[in-house]
């Protein structure tokens, strides 16, 4: 009773604010459907102070199968400490899984996520972890352009909704308090019907000399309509109060060179705009973050959110030799970079 008590007070406190919320980041799963399914909410951090970074993740796989019927049938939620190595994941029954439609808020078992806040703890075999933190969203990139409202259409969806952001609070995991105050953060939503056969993500809010900028970019090669026609990548920058938008499903034209080690994509807007990005980490910054599929299969993540990333942006201009010019040079040491496959 005390946990129902605690996700409907904060349901009623959220209430009057559910109109503003963005629909793409509340819950997706349409009841109708009794066939595989997964989605999540991801969130991250890096402390201003040490440059420890820090994830959480709160998600449930085939909502449906209130039996655990699926070997991957689960709610769960984790939380890991970069520097550390720390991976804390806790599976949880369907029954102790909700989330609302119409807003940004989510319960499993006592841990809350919306918007706006983190709040819970868990306890494993591995560790004892404890957190509750404040969010401002800053900016949001819409990644997938007209697919978004297109259910189905797509194997995997991908939304960057706080591409920017700040968070402020506290978090303990395994006795190291870390308390911070708009610490530079994170968060976006991916749900779908199955994994991509392999899964890149490059994002950066933190560029030496260029406050204010933020690069969101992620893709790999899922299936579009049950086929892989294409590997791509969907790109947003945000630079001196400007939205720059490269993505395939617009007809934006990506290039990409990507494997675990290597980050290498380029993309044109014709007549407009060209970019280019590289990232790079040493092996030993990233860590493994499993995702378990709705079949029950490990899709094995491996992430790092102190990554370096050089970003150039060209605009198209005749006059110059190369009809592109150079009118930003973008370096940033925080970056998050990410690979997945099975």
């Amino acid at each position: 009773m005390q946990k129902l008590a605690l996700f409907y007070l904060l349901l009623l406190s959220t209430a009057a604010s559910a109109a503003g919320h963005d629909r793409f980041n509340a819950y997706q799963w349409d009841p109708a459907n009794r066939g595989p399914w997964y989605e999540w909410w991801y969130y991250k951090v890096v402390d201003p102070v040490t440059t420890h970074a820090f994830y959480w993740v709160y998600g449930v796989v085939n909502p449906w199968d209130q039996k655990g019927t699926l070997k991957g049938t689960r709610a769960s939620v984790a939380i890991g400490d970069f520097s550390r190595k720390i991976n804390l994941f806790k599976n949880y029954p369907i029954a102790d899984f909700d989330a609302r439609r119409d807003q940004t808020l989510v319960r499993i078992g006592d841990n809350i996520a919306t918007q706006d806040s983190l709040k819970g703890q868990i306890e494993t075999s591995e560790g004892l972890a404890e957190w509750d933190v404040r969010i401002e969203k800053s900016w949001g990139f819409n990644a997938m352009s007209w697919a978004m409202a297109v259910p189905k259409i797509l194997n995997i969806y991908w939304y960057p909704a706080q591409a920017s952001a700040k968070m402020s609070g506290f978090l303990r995991i395994n006795g190291r308090e870390v308390r911070f105050e708009n610490a530079a953060a994170y968060q976006d939503r991916n749900w779908g019907s199955s994994f991509p056969k392999w899964w890149a993500w490059i994002v950066a809010n933190e560029f030496e000399n260029s406050p204010g900028t933020v690069l969101a970019s992620g893709g790999g090669r899922p299936k579009i309509l049950g086929h892989e026609p294409y590997a791509g990548m969907s790109i947003g920058l945000l630079h001196q109060g400007k939205e720059y938008k490269f993505r395939p499903n617009d007809g934006d034209i990506v290039q990409t060179d990507i494997n675990f080690g290597k980050w290498e994509v380029t993309a044109t807007k014709l007549g407009r705009y060209r970019i280019s990005i590289s990232a790079r980490a040493n092996r030993e910054k990233f860590m493994l973050l499993p995702f378990i599929t709705p079949d029950g299969d490990t899709y094995k993540d491996y992430e790092t959110l102190n990554g370096n990333l050089s970003v150039q942006l060209f605009k198209y201009d005749p006059r110059t030799r190369s009809r592109w010019k150079l009118i930003a040079d973008l370096f940033s040491s925080r970056a998050g970079i990410e690979y997945g496959s099975y």
